[in-house]
């Protein structure tokens, strides 16, 4: 059995970025780059107008100075004309400020009377003028690789003039779970039977992070029909995730079955609760996630294991382990485990001194409530501690929606 943190250097360093490819910019949201992007000019390359108002020559600006408008320019035009001293020019906000003028008086600082303007206070060079290459220098750099893109790098990168950049394949998941008990979502279950949520769970979140899923099955726990389902599911994936069967039960078929099938562990238990049956090993180019069947629990191996799994192969650079923060813990006591790492559920909420985590009352592993009552895991380190209100705990994030 693997400490928690062991583990998880384990499966970052089998899961490196797949092959890169070419996509449009339109479609690359949510898409990881595969190469560093720069600014080939400067963005934008000429000074621009903040506001709708005057260009004028700040030297101009005299206390009750009255400034005669000779010429207007807009955004998009031919080009900026050339400015008098002396003289006002009614500019639009983005206008390209005229030759000779150096500031931009607001339409609200000026009195405007026959013709000219009067101006209520001096101003200052490059007052509301936006410099050329505001928002980048020719040379510098956009965006790194490994940087998952989103929709306001999208829009510097169209600034920039990427019609199409270089990003790494999403991965290609399929999802086996596994139990006799386990029927489809739309089914009416019989005594003994429940509906398969970890599949959903599962697919919702790898998709979240960039994944394709390819494959979605079950199979009864019985060897020669699971076998088939494994085998289907190894030669259409980049990322094989399985629930259930994962134990040491005489059904608990999975891990034996695909020791047969050429998979190498890297490790095949955890010293976590709950998760401990998690594994995760290699066939070829295949990475092989093997979860819990009790839904508590694959959802922290999910997210525990499985996460840095997807968003490595994905091309995501850094530590791809959930976002973790520091928290005073509340509401109840949370009672450290003697070998394991302890994934206590919690809710997460912000205060005056910072996050607070509240650990759920059930942290039953077999409940589907859990998961969904919850915003991350207070990881509590191996060890008999006891951990009381007050106390400062880690958090694991998993889910911001509700943090507030």
């Amino acid at each position: 059995m693997i400490a928690l943190d062991g583990a998880q250097r384990r499966v970052a360093a089998a899961c490196g970025a797949l092959a890169s490819e070419t996509v449009a910019l339109e479609a690359a949201a949510g898409r990881v780059l595969a190469e560093q992007l720069g600014a080939s000019a400067d963005l934008v390359p000429f000074a621009r107008s903040a506001m709708d108002g005057f260009a004028i020559r700040a030297e101009d600006s005299r206390d009750a100075a009255v400034l005669p408008v000779r010429e207007r320019v807009y955004a998009g035009g031919a080009g900026a004309p050339a400015h008098a001293p002396g003289t006002a020019t009614e500019i639009a906000t983005g206008a390209p400020i005229p030759n000779g003028a150096d500031a931009v008086v607001r339409l609200e600082d000026v009195t405007r009377v026959n013709g000219a303007i009067h101006l209520h206070a001096r101003v200052a060079t490059g007052t509301n003028v936006f410099g050329p290459g505001e928002d980048a220098h020719a040379g510098d750099m956009l965006l790194d690789a490994g940087r998952r893109l989103g929709a306001a790098d999208a829009g510097l990168l169209a600034a920039a003039g990427y019609a199409h950049v270089v990003v790494f394949a999403r991965p290609r998941v399929a999802i086996v779970s596994t139990g006799d008990e386990i029927v489809a979502v739309d089914a009416s279950p019989a005594y003994g039977q429940i509906r398969n949520s970890n599949a959903v769970v599962v697919a919702a979140t790898v998709a979240a992070w960039g994944c394709d899923v390819v494959l979605q099955t079950h199979a009864a726990d019985e060897a020669a029909a699971l076998r088939d389902a494994l085998e289907r599911a190894l030669s259409v994936c980049d990322l094989l995730i399985t629930t259930g069967g994962a134990s040491v039960g005489e059904r608990d078929l999975v891990k034996s079955l695909l020791r047969e099938l050429g998979c190498s562990y890297a490790f095949d238990r955890v010293a976590l609760r709950p998760a401990k049956p998690t594994a995760f090993g290699t066939r070829g180019a295949v990475r092989i996630a093997v979860l819990p069947g009790n839904p508590s629990s694959a959802f922290v191996a999910l997210h525990e294991v499985v996460r840095i799994a997807a968003l490595g192969l994905a091309g995501c650079a850094g530590d791809n382990r959930p976002p973790r923060v520091r928290a005073t813990l509340a509401g109840g006591d949370i009672h450290g485990k003697a070998e394991r790492t302890y994934a206590a559920y919690a809710t997460v909420r912000t205060a005056p001194s910072g996050f607070v985590a509240t650990p759920l009352l059930n942290q039953c592993s077999a409940l589907t409530r859990t998961a969904s009552d919850a915003d991350g895991f207070i990881i509590v380190p191996p060890g008999r501690r006891d951990y009381v209100p007050g106390d400062a705990v880690d958090v694991d994030v998993v889910d911001w929606t509700n943090v507030s």
